[in-house]
């Protein structure tokens, strides 16, 4: 039997490495050896492809640049395929745009994305709701419906957390709702976090209580707006081997103002791997800057 055949040139090195070691001089170790060995194969083209595909649904520079002129994103999955995304639309004088965490790292996360990304499509640019608070009730009330079983007492316990924000143009103000993340609002003289409600969308909560409040503040010209995921703020690193932490992110970003988004992402994505050094990434990254 041509073993060999099975693999193309890129494998040569770790199947004559394997198949003639002494360990696997017994044919049924070896055939169980291929066995495994295609099988990872075929799930990692099979990550690399969603990740194409996930990649392709997620906004393009070119809607970034046609809603703001000055924005980033920071999005880095921990593997491959990401649990975390980002979404970006306008309607009339209304810029919206959020960035949501969902349950879960790889496959299970990043199928969530999914359903959240059609979910904001139909609400947002569909229904045309734009209030940020009615946004998060509606998209809560479409998420639990996906979750419940045949019967109405059997519930998934999956969630969503989410940044979700409205600029009005006009009145130079934005609208800010928030399951269980902020936002940072940062000018030239100072700072503000706003805290989203303290749980998420779906999850093990009633109905009742999942009100969500929102805030509402001007801005000027040059002002930076940051919303995002926990995934740089929870990483591991740095000298002592601990958490980056929230108040860290916060004085980078505050510190980094004056920066072009362009610049200002290429400086993150240089403090993150700083931070990490060796370590491995713990979470999928989600970081967005617009500035107004």
């Amino acid at each position: 039997m041509q073993l060999k055949e099975k693999f193309n040139h890129n494998d040569d090195f770790w199947f004559n490495k394997v198949t003639n070691s002494p360990i696997y001089n017994n044919e049924g170790l070896k055939q169980q050896y291929i066995s495994l060995y295609k099988r990872n194969k075929e799930l990692v083209n099979s990550l690399n492809y969603a990740k194409i595909i996930q990649k392709g649904i997620l906004p393009k520079d070119r809607h970034f640049n046609r809603v703001f002129s000055d924005a980033f994103v920071y999005y880095q999955p921990q593997s491959y395929i990401s649990g975390d995304f980002y979404w970006i639309g306008e309607h009339k004088n209304f810029k919206i745009f959020a960035v949501g965490d969902c349950t879960g790292h790889g496959v299970p996360g990043a199928l969530l994305t999914m359903l959240a990304q059609s979910f904001l499509n139909y609400i947002i640019l569909g229904k045309k709701i734009i209030h940020p608070t009615t946004i998060l009730k509606e998209f809560d009330k479409k998420f639990i419906e996906t979750f419940l079983g045949d019967n109405d007492d059997v519930f998934h316990n999956d969630w969503i957390d989410i940044a979700l924000c409205c600029y009005d143009e006009s009145e130079k103000k934005i609208y800010f709702s928030g399951a269980k993340r902020k936002l940072l609002h940062v000018g030239k003289n100072n700072s503000t976090i706003y805290n989203g409600n303290n749980y998420p969308i779906g999850g093990w909560q009633l109905e009742l209580n999942r009100n969500f409040n929102h805030h509402e503040f001007k801005v000027n010209k040059g002002d930076m707006i940051y919303i995002g995921s926990d995934g740089f703020q929870d990483q591991i690193g740095g000298e002592k081997n601990k958490k980056f932490g929230s108040k860290q992110l916060h004085q980078l970003l505050s510190s980094i103002i004056e920066m072009p988004c362009e610049l200002q992402l290429k400086h993150l994505k240089v403090t993150f791997n700083k931070w990490k050094t060796n370590s491995e990434q713990l979470d999928d990254i989600c970081l967005m800057g617009i500035r107004i």
